[in-house]
């Protein structure tokens, strides 16, 4: 579905994510830029790999997620995509959220993430895809 290489980065980073904690901290830590801005709906702006990571729940280690669209202006990779989001016990952190993302690239490395979504669905019981 990644059509050009910045869409592969955005790809291979949300796909990359798990199965433990460990990979998920290795995965932020090979594909965001050190100064990279994270923003959330509801949550601080993180800026930096540090505070992203402590945003982070610990015990947060799999990301399945499920791709719509990816587009691309410049070095802005904009991804439409269902997510479901599991600690190391194998429950849920979210389910079946339906997020919006813009990610800025700079040098092949994510430098802005900015997540939309609504947060008030965090838990859906059936997949919208």
């Amino acid at each position: 579905m990644p059509a050009t290489d910045a869409e592969r980065v955005v790809h291979a980073f949300l796909t990359g994510m798990g199965p433990t904690p460990d990979d998920i901290r290795r995965v932020m830590d090979g594909f965001l830029t050190d100064d990279c801005v994270w923003q959330n709906p509801g949550a601080p702006v993180c800026r930096g790999k540090r505070d992203i990571l402590a945003l982070l729940p610990p015990d947060f280690a799999r990301l399945e997620v499920r791709f719509r669209h990816l587009a691309t202006a410049g070095d802005t990779v904009l991804a439409e995509r269902t997510e479901s989001m599991y600690r190391a016990d194998g429950s849920p952190i979210a389910r079946h959220l339906n997020v919006m993302a813009a990610f800025e690239l700079r040098a092949g490395r994510i430098s802005a993430w900015r997540d939309y979504y609504d947060h008030t669905h965090l838990i859906s019981e059936r997949p919208d895809w």
